[in-house]
């Protein structure tokens, strides 16, 4: 009996190192997919009209934004952009519908401002109607890109901006006319919402119009 309980014994500490190190090994993790490398050369690109849907909105706002998106993507390097001079008549309806032409540009945008909040309570207490609490300034908008030629929606994006109390940085802001309710907060929000306009159309534009 007693060899009988040796042998069991020396061959669980036998195979018991084998189990400790399965169990211990750490799985592999998955590989992080790279971002996809840009095509080479530019996209002629021209900005349409944006409409101004949001509540607050005002006049100028739409005009506004469309110019500083303009700025934005010449910024990037990556698009050969139209003057909007030639294009701020050009509205989405009238061209999709084949009422208007643009000659030149091979993708053009258009697009509608959703959000704008230019100064919100962002959580804070309240005291007789008033908010003694951080503000925060909001800004998105929906962006279609269109074939020049075709007149074929060939991609959208939703993308938006927010700053909040103090918690943004001033640097790098493009100029953006945002009438009397201008702020470096509400100015950091339209920033942050020009930037990743600007990256989402890069990725959204086919290669197919990236001409040398």
């Amino acid at each position: 009996m007693k060899k009988v309980l040796t042998a069991v014994l020396a061959t669980a500490f036998l195979v018991a190192p084998v189990a400790v190190a399965q169990t211990a090994a750490a799985p592999t993790p998955a590989p992080v997919a790279a971002a996809p490398a840009l095509p080479q050369g530019q996209v002629n690109i021209a900005v349409g009209s944006l409409k101004c849907k949001a509540e607050k909105c005002y006049g100028g706002l739409g005009e506004g934004i469309g110019d500083a998106l303009t700025t934005a993507l010449l910024n990037t390097g990556k698009f050969a952009v139209y003057e909007r001079e030639n294009t701020a008549q050009l509205t989405e309806e009238a061209f999709l519908n084949g009422g208007a032409t643009f000659q030149g540009a091979d993708v053009l945008i258009f697009g509608a401002i959703t959000q704008y909040e230019p100064q919100a309570s962002s959580g804070g207490l309240s005291f007789m109607g008033v908010s003694v609490g951080k503000k925060s300034s909001t800004i998105a908008m929906d962006l279609r890109i269109v074939d020049a030629k075709t007149r074929r929606i060939i991609g959208a994006t939703q993308v938006q901006g927010k700053a909040e109390g103090n918690n943004f940085n001033v640097s790098g802001l493009l100029p953006v006319n945002v009438g009397a309710q201008s702020s470096p907060q509400l100015e950091a929000a339209i920033s942050q919402m020009l930037n990743n306009a600007a990256q989402q159309l890069l990725l959204k534009v086919p290669a197919s119009y990236y001409k040398e």
